[in-house]
Order: C-alpha cells, then structure tokens, then sequence
C-alpha cells in the first residue's frame, strides 16, 4: 500500500493552513495561467450575468477569509466563492471539528462559520480587484440585519453574492428554513443588491414529505427574486468523533444525490434561475452529468483536497475533450450522457 502524502499526516486543519500558506505565495500559482485549461472559449459561460471562462467553481469553505482568491483563480477555477463572511469574527465550533474520510474520499465537518469577519474580508477583496469579476462571497448571519450589512458592504467588491441559509453546523440558520422568513430576507436583499443573488439551500432527502418541504424552499427563493440557487450544502450527519456530535458531509458519497436534486430543482424552476450544482464533484465526465441535468455550472472542495491543485486543470482540459467528441461547441448546449473517452 501507497504511503499517504504528507499533508494527510497532519491534522485536517492543521493541513489546511499549510496550503493556505502556499497559496498565499502567488508567484508560484501565476505559473499555473499557462496551462489550466480556461483559455478555450468553448468552456465559456454567462452565469445570470457573470461572464465565465469555465463552469468549474470553488466552493465556500476553503477561502474562508478571502485570503487567497488570485491563487485559486489561477489554478483553473472558472469562479472561486470566498467565505462564509458573518458580520462579527467568530471561533467556530469547538474541536475536533474535522474528519477525513479517505476511504470514501469524503470528508465530515463541524466548523461552524470560523472566520476574522466582514472588515478583514472587506480589505482583502480590495486588494483582490482585479480578480473581481469571478468572485463571488458567500454571507451569513442569524438575523436579518447582520446579512443587510454583509450585502451592502461586499457586494461593490465582487461579482456575486451566494447567501449562505444551510450550514448544519451553525446554529440559528434554520429561522430561514421557514418560508415566510425566508421570502422576506430575500425580498430585501434583492430590493438592494447591485449583483447577482444565488441562495445557497440544504439537501434533500428522498423521502416525500422532507423533499417536498425543502424544495419549497427552492420555490420561495425563486419567486422572491433570487439569480441562482447553489444546490446543496453539506449533508447532515452524526458523528461522535465531532466534539459536537453532528456535522456536514462532503465528498464523493454525495454525487448521485447532487444528481437527483439537480434534476429535482430544474424540473421545479424551468430555467427561470441558474442552478450551481454542489457536491462530489471530482471529473469532467460528473461536471457534464451535471450540466446536462439542467445545472449552469459547478463547484467543488473536498475533491481538490483529495486531487490536488491540478484537479480543476484537469477537469477543464477533459471536459473540453467530451465536448469535441460530442461535437459540441457550447457548455450551454451540452446533454445527454457523456461521450466515452481513452
């Protein structure tokens, strides 16, 4: 058996740091512009306004402070999501909070929205402009007022804003599982955004009765007004290995379910809003599932801490091989299942 890389030896956010530390070298990742596979313009998009040179996002949770945005950007990344950005600074939930899952190429986290908060994250993006136009900030907060002031004060500074209602492991988000309360916090960002909204939503389960009250959710958001709807966060799960018990789970056990509810959200919008399709994406041949279901574009985390920094190099020079084969000439026009490769 293989040796595991060193980076896995380490604690999870131990690990974490230490590529941060290194993404925050930019020099070294600027190397990575040469050969990331963005320049084709077949992989071009408009998402709700954004123009796109790939449909394959980084996802809230890696950048929780926005300190490295350039650095993913170079890497491949058609779009990086920044934060979750809360108003105060917060500690998080206690550890242990993180667990890798390497059998499953997953991982189960507690981390509850750490993060030095907005006035740092608002400094950050000011030296991040000119990556502007693909990042998006993912805000949050437990009233209304503290996501008013998120909004107003990031959104001159990025190209959209994702509004974060569904982290399992932050405690208070839930008063915006309530449709009512939800219509009303949205219905206000929108009367003030300058940006495009996406509304990031729990998962759904299969089972009728928790489908059909999530996808009211999905429902509500749309005819308040939003841009996209991010589908889905993290699956709930316990787990006494957490200091908290419970968490989110992440990784490649979710793809079939991202599957399903991709389909699930498109059948319900009918292409009313964009759709960013979130969880277990690893390969090209998942990001064109995907996109063929009805979703606009992509994003991914827990597999870029499995693949690597090449991954979404990798995924955009394979997805473009799909589309040759295909003959197709347009991430808009792709369907179907994908075409078998060598």
């Amino acid at each position: 058996m293989a040796a595991r890389p060193l980076i896995f030896r380490l604690p999870p956010e131990g690990a974490h740091k230490i590529a941060e530390t290194a993404l925050g070298i930019p020099g070294i990742w600027n190397t990575f512009r040469l050969a990331n596979g963005i320049r084709d313009d077949r992989l071009a998009l408009n998402l709700a306004g954004i123009k796109l040179p790939t449909p394959v996002g980084m996802a809230a949770g890696f950048d929780k402070d926005c300190k490295v945005l350039g650095s993913v950007l170079n890497l491949g990344f058609g779009f990086v999501t920044g934060g979750t950005v809360t108003l105060a600074s917060r500690p998080g939930n206690p550890k242990p909070r993180v667990i890798r899952l390497p059998d499953q190429q997953a991982v189960l986290n507690s981390m509850g929205f750490p993060g030095q908060g907005l006035e740092p994250a608002i400094r950050r993006l000011k030296k991040s402009q000119k990556y502007r136009d693909r990042v998006l900030v993912s805000i949050a907060g437990t009233i209304e007022d503290e996501i008013f002031e998120c909004l107003r004060s990031t959104q001159s500074l990025v190209a959209g804003i994702e509004l974060n209602i569904s982290s399992p492991n932050t405690s208070g988000l839930r008063i915006f599982h309530e449709p009512a309360r939800l219509r009303g916090l949205i219905e206000g960002l929108v009367a003030e955004k300058q940006v495009p909204l996406f509304v990031k939503l729990p998962p759904w389960p299969r089972d009728d009765e928790s489908r059909r009250e999530l996808l009211k959710l999905a429902e509500t958001a749309v005819d308040a007004g939003v841009d996209g709807l991010v589908i889905a966060n993290t699956h709930p799960i316990e787990n006494s290995r957490l200091k908290v018990g419970r968490g989110g789970l992440s990784g490649a056990p979710l793809f079939e379910h991202t599957e399903l509810m991709i389909a699930d959200t498109q059948a319900l919008v009918q292409g009313q809003v964009e759709i960013i399709a979130c969880g277990g994406v690893t390969t090209a041949e998942q990001v064109w599932q995907l996109l063929a279901k009805g979703a606009s574009a992509v994003q991914l985390y827990t597999s870029f801490i499995y693949e690597g920094p090449g991954l979404p190099a990798r995924i955009n020079k394979r997805l473009t091989k799909l589309m040759n084969m295909a003959g197709v000439t347009k991430i808009s026009d792709i369907s179907g299942e994908p075409p078998t490769v060598e």
